[in-house]
């Protein structure tokens, strides 16, 4: 196995005295507001406002009594449709504290694949502003058991377009007191439901405990080598693991500050890096890439920047290390919403370290044990209750197909050597991995088939130009029509996120299909560039 100096244990949670395998994320705040309290702990990018680890300790508990007074009853599932903010954490963890499961939306999500994340968990109540407004009224009939907007700006216009729903502000409903009652609530109890892939079809919501989120936070501290004086830099949305889990949750289990930023832009990152002092950070999707190819600068070497990590990681470490003046740790470890942070990447070798909590395998297609050195599909098995999520969410099927044989089956292609050190290799499921976000190509297959003129449709992904995966759809069309890439985008904005939209485009004049009558997605992936693609 890995030696000591490869996992650093010196560097540790700095709250003292609390059990962190039975602590919940509430209980986490509350003891790291009583450690750090008026330290900064989240900043704004945008704008520089500062909040302490006091500030967001009260107001979470403020809102919680305000939701409990208000809402005795239909606070089981409580969405949050929002753009990244202290307000969206300060909701995320009132619901910690009330005993709710928070309902992560994708605020970039459109369509039916939103309706689904609202609809499939029952929500009553969600915490959204009025940008959000209108992708919530296409879809009004399709979320029938939502009774409740809680506003974060102007209600008037909630009011107007959704008569028949009662609107709040969020303001009104904090509490005078912060002393918030008794609620039984354990480390294995539910916390979230986020929505990712998985690995076939649409959007699973992964129903996630209080441990799954402490146990994988605890984890990154040592791996990213995480302390009091450090600050990370998170422009993810935290409806996502990433920055919820990755990037705030080990800042504050230390003693650090987080920056948050509403989404990724290549202009701002380096300036908001000086400003704010930042010390590390993580690369999701293409954004190593980005930053790489951007015009060298004389300032690219001025920062305070010591470590970041990527996945992927296609510009080479060297490379990197040397134009920016800091160290990649190098190696993808392994972690996904459904499996949680399996293995941690080390400082300075390419194997991922398997946690403690996890024992894994790589399997062939009969499910027996591969040795070491030979791909197969990553299989996980948890040690501790509560690390791994607990089942897709009014998916019963898909949560035992998925855990078949006693193992969790990833759908990623991985090997172990002979030390125990995991290698990941690639996937070999329909998800595809756009801009650092994980597209169902069935959703996307939803949304493109309801075009007047398409008869059938498939979706892969190909590879991009910068990094990852392009969205590539084939398409058979309807008698006497026609269809152009813009075209197809066009009809497809107002059905999908941004970054599911088709980049190819290609029409077939026969859609291949397998014995079942499903496209051949193996055939259709040895098609070439057609001109439609664009």
């Amino acid at each position: 196995m890995a030696s000591e100096k490869d996992y650093p244990t010196h560097f540790k949670v700095g709250i003292p005295d609390i059990d962190l395998k039975e602590a919940t994320l509430g209980e986490v705040l509350k003891k790291a507001a009583t450690q750090y309290g008026a330290r900064p702990l989240i900043i704004q990018a945008e704008t520089g406002e500062t909040h302490s680890y006091n500030y967001l300790d009260r107001r979470a508990s403020q809102l919680a009594n305000g939701l409990l007074e208000a809402f005795p009853n239909a606070l089981k599932h409580v969405a949050i449709l929002l753009d990244n903010s202290i307000d969206y954490l300060i909701a995320s963890y009132a619901l910690k504290r009330t005993g709710s499961v928070e309902v992560s939306i994708n605020r970039a999500m459109r369509g039916p694949a939103l309706a689904r994340m609202i609809d499939l968990p029952s929500a009553q109540l969600i915490f959204t502003t009025s940008s959000y407004l209108t992708v919530l009224n296409e879809i009004r009939d399709s979320i029938p058991q939502l009774t409740t907007l809680i506003m974060l700006d102007d209600i008037s216009e909630a009011q107007n377009t959704f008569q028949e729903l009662k609107v709040i502000s969020y303001n009104s409903l904090f509490h005078t007191s912060d002393d918030v009652p008794e609620i039984k609530i354990r480390a294995t109890d539910p916390a979230a439901i986020l929505f990712t892939s998985g690995t076939t079809g649409v959007s699973k919501g992964c129903v996630l405990s209080h441990r799954y989120a402490v146990r994988t936070a605890e984890n990154c501290i040592p791996c990213f080598r995480v302390t009091a004086e450090d600050c990370v830099y998170s422009p993810y949305s935290l409806c996502h693991i990433g920055p919820a889990y990755y990037d705030v949750l080990p800042a504050m289990m230390t003693g650090g500050r987080a920056v948050i930023r509403n989404g990724f832009s290549l202009s701002s990152f380096w300036s908001d890096i000086r400003k704010y002092e930042v010390t590390w950070f993580l690369m999701l999707g293409s954004i190593q890439q980005l930053l790489y190819s951007a015009a060298p600068s004389t300032d690219d070497t001025n920062h305070k920047v010591t470590r970041c990590w990527s996945t992927p990681a296609p510009v080479p470490k060297k490379d990197f290390d040397e134009r920016f003046g800091l160290h990649l740790i190098p190696g993808g470890g392994y972690g996904s919403t459904d499996a949680g942070w399996v293995a941690t990447p080390q400082w300075d070798h390419t194997g991922a370290i398997v946690l403690p909590q996890f024992e894994v395998g790589i399997v062939d297609d009969f499910d027996n044990l591969m040795p070491p050195n030979t791909p197969g599909e990553l299989v996980i098995r948890p040690k501790e209750p509560g690390v791994l999520s607990d089942c897709y969410f009014g998916m019963p099927e898909k949560t035992q197909e998925s855990r078949r044989n006693l193992w969790f089956h990833t759908g990623d292609v991985a090997k172990l050597d002979e030390e125990g050190l995991l290698y990941f290799l690639h996937r070999m499921s329909e998800r595809i991995r756009v801009l650092g976000e994980m597209v169902s190509a069935a959703e996307v297959e939803e949304g493109v088939v309801t075009h007047p003129a398409v008869a059938d449709c498939a979706v892969i992904g190909v590879p991009a130009k910068l990094s990852e995966e392009d969205i590539k759809v084939f398409v058979t069309l309807k008698p006497e029509s026609t269809l152009t890439l813009d075209e197809l985008r066009d009809h497809c904005r107002s059905r999908m996120a941004k970054y599911m939209l088709p980049a190819q485009l290609v029409i077939l004049d026969e859609m291949p299909l397998t014995p079942t009558g499903k496209p051949e997605k193996g055939k259709l992936a040895k098609y070439g560039h057609c001109p439609e693609s664009g």
